[in-house]
């Protein structure tokens, strides 16, 4: 056995490993049915077609609006499920602002030709609204945001104008921040010069407000950053901003600009800003922010996009829309709302996934979201 010759069982050892070894590269470099090799994709601008659609029911009666059939009639509170009113609001029309959570809302009422009562209320609680500051017979409430933190208002007074006041229309102009918790207010601003303020921003933390000068034609001509120590800094606005387009999400600021570009900047600071442009030829009806301040919803043509704040990819999420004439986004951001016929036609458009569904109206216009939860 020890002089037994083994080098032919190496020899056949080594040949069976040789052809295991060819025979697995072979099969390494077929491409297996059903499958394709990888391939580079280059990076588009837009996406062709939108996601898969998800099933189940869009619209939640855990969110709803206020809603408003005339300028004339009481704005009221509903549900995305049934335009049947929960709540309505005292006086005539709306004039307020909706908190970042979709909770609290703040209104001046309208009644008699005048604007003087602010009132807050929680939209689970309508009925348990509550006085928060009255202004001067010869003044009126002209607009409201709320702050950062959801604890202050940033609020537009204008002369009311009013009969046997004595006080001419657009005498002046100011802006005063209210704290809610204590109803203190004070003004930090005022013009005299026939413009008026176009309330923007107030971020707590950075104790800065931000509001646009308006023009008696509507148009934003420069914009204003006023601590609450009422120092301030203005900035002239390029021309083809409407002030009624100028909105904040958190400490970030949106205007739409000749209705093709989309100009983007910090609340404290108007000189440092970018700009999203749409395609050459197309027309922007209108732009929002989705929660949360990094994107924004654009409506264009006959399609819904999200374009990202920073700039980059514009996603398309719906095709086929009639022209918009008003956009609101839900404040969850999970929904669009796209209005037709001067909103009172409203199609909700899921943003995730593109999928669509009429929304129930009875002749109202929707003028901002609100969350029940």
């Amino acid at each position: 056995m020890r002089n037994q010759n083994t080098r032919p069982v190496f020899f056949w050892l080594g040949i069976l490993a040789l052809t295991v070894l060819l025979a697995g590269l072979a099969l390494g470099s077929v491409t297996l049915p059903g499958e394709s090799p990888a391939t580079p994709t280059a990076a588009l601008r837009r996406s062709p077609t939108p996601p898969p659609q998800r099933e189940g029911a869009l619209l939640s009666d855990t969110r709803g609006f206020i809603a408003l059939e005339g300028e004339t009639s009481p704005a009221k509170i509903r549900r995305e499920t049934e335009a049947t009113a929960v709540a309505p609001l005292r006086g005539q029309g709306f004039v307020g602002a909706v908190s970042g959570t979709g909770r609290r809302v703040a209104y001046w009422v309208t009644s008699n030709g005048g604007t003087q009562e602010l009132r807050v209320f929680d939209v689970a609680a309508p009925d348990q609204d509550t006085s928060i500051t009255t202004v001067l017979e010869t003044e009126r409430g002209a607009g409201a945001v709320w702050s950062t933190d959801r604890t202050g208002l940033l609020v537009a007074i204008g002369a009311s104008g009013r009969a046997g006041t004595g006080e001419a229309p657009g005498q002046f102009s100011a802006l005063r921040v209210v704290d809610t918790p204590t109803r203190s207010i004070h003004e930090i601003a005022r013009l005299t010069d026939g413009t008026s303020f176009w309330p923007v921003g107030w971020d707590r933390d950075a104790r800065l407000t931000g509001a646009c000068v308006a023009s008696a034609d509507g148009d934003a001509i420069a914009y204003t950053v006023i601590g609450e120590d009422a120092l301030s800094a203005r900035v002239p606005m390029d021309p083809g901003i409407p002030a009624r387009t100028v909105a904040s999400s958190g400490g970030a600021v949106l205007g739409l600009m000749k209705e093709s570009v989309i100009r983007v900047w910090g609340i404290a600071s108007y000189n440092e800003h970018r700009e999203l442009g749409a395609p050459s030829g197309e027309r922007i009806a209108v732009a929002r922010w989705k929660p949360g301040g990094t994107e924004i919803v654009v409506s264009l043509a006959d399609r819904l996009e999200i374009w990202p704040a920073a700039g980059g990819d514009h996603r398309i999420v719906a095709r086929g829309l009639a022209a918009a004439t008003d956009l609101l986004v839900s404040t969850d951001g999970a929904l669009a709302f796209v209005g037709f016929d001067s909103g009172r036609s409203v199609v909700a458009v899921d943003l995730a996934t593109g999928r669509t569904s009429p929304v129930p109206m009875a002749g109202e216009r929707l003028i901002a979201a609100v969350s029940f939860r």
